[in-house]
């Protein structure tokens, strides 16, 4: 077989993994439910996060369940991406790249409904590697959820973001 051909398989078995992850997987961080002010301006909800490290990696990449639940009593709109900042211990902001689903829409979230995406980490371990991750910030809600602790930094570390799926997903706790 080519080896094109096992890449596009071993791609299409990984990417079939991290679906069925995502959606049967529970999740270990908590945050706390914080206020959000919801993208379309239609109000506040209240938003609780959570991340849960997924089963595997790819080429040096490590996969989260990114979890969020409305449990305020009215839907909220989501942006189609989150915020998404990688911080160091000290929750100082660290220079990533960070890619998205350009395809992602806004996301009506009902009340007491959750929604997750998959959240990748991508590091090739090149120097210069300076400083360490310890959390990622998520807006809304603008909470920092704890993420890689210890792990290494490096200058060309990459942050991805799929598009929000909804679901009957672990609630965060």
């Amino acid at each position: 077989m080519p080896r094109t051909a096992m890449t596009r398989r071993g791609t299409a078995v990984w990417a079939g993994a991290a679906i069925s992850a995502l959606t049967l997987s529970g999740c270990a961080s908590t945050a706390p439910a914080v206020p959000a002010r919801a993208a379309t301006g239609s109000g506040d909800c209240t938003l609780k996060a959570d991340l849960g490290k997924l089963p595997g990696a790819a080429a040096g990449t490590s996969y989260w369940d990114l979890v969020v639940a409305n449990t305020g009593t009215t839907s909220c709109t989501l942006p189609a991406q989150p915020g998404l900042a990688v911080l160091g211990p000290a929750h100082e902001q660290l220079p990533v790249t960070v890619n998205t689903d350009p395809t992602a829409e806004p996301f009506v979230l009902a009340a007491g409904a959750t929604a997750a995406q998959v959240v990748g980490y991508g590091s090739d371990g090149n120097p210069p590697c300076d400083s360490e991750t310890a959390y990622l910030r998520l807006t809304p809600p603008g909470t920092d959820l704890a993420f890689r602790a210890g792990a290494e930094h490096c200058a060309a570390d990459v942050l991805t973001s799929s598009r929000w799926v909804a679901g009957n997903y672990a609630a965060p706790r």
